[in-house]
């Protein structure tokens, strides 16, 4: 058996008025990754300039699922597949997760914090 983990997610919207849409997620939905390998980090995301996700052992290896988490309250922070490149991938709003599996031939990937510096948390795994 390949080593697996659990991902549980869920959203939930009701508006002004009290019309509750239906639930949507997965609920113990489980994935197979061919190693134990990944990293973490808490990182202080700077202003105005890309820069390198420090990526510990994963560093010039394919990536795999990723999670990040901005912790601050009201700046949103973007990930770039490399520095320099001309669109972000992922924008993560303000105290809010992002849950992905990146592409292929991201092996350095890049953050930048918009208007002020973001505290961020994030997991990395190989594939």
């Amino acid at each position: 058996m390949a080593n697996e983990f659990e991902i549980t997610a869920l959203i939930e919207y009701e508006d002004s008025e009290g019309t509750l849409l239906p639930s949507f997620g997965v609920e113990e939905l489980l994935k197979s990754i061919t190693t134990k390998k990944y990293t973490q980090n808490k990182i202080s995301v700077g202003f105005a300039a890309e820069e390198a996700i420090p990526l510990g052992e994963l560093a010039g290896s394919a990536l795999g699922w990723a999670l990040f988490v901005n912790r601050d309250a009201t700046n949103y922070v973007e990930i770039r597949s490399a520095t320099g490149a001309a669109n972000d991938i992922i924008k993560v709003p303000p105290l809010s997760p992002a849950l992905f599996h990146f592409g292929s031939d991201v092996t350095v990937p890049y953050i930048l914090a918009n208007t002020a510096a973001c505290q961020v948390e994030y997991r990395i795994w190989a594939p």
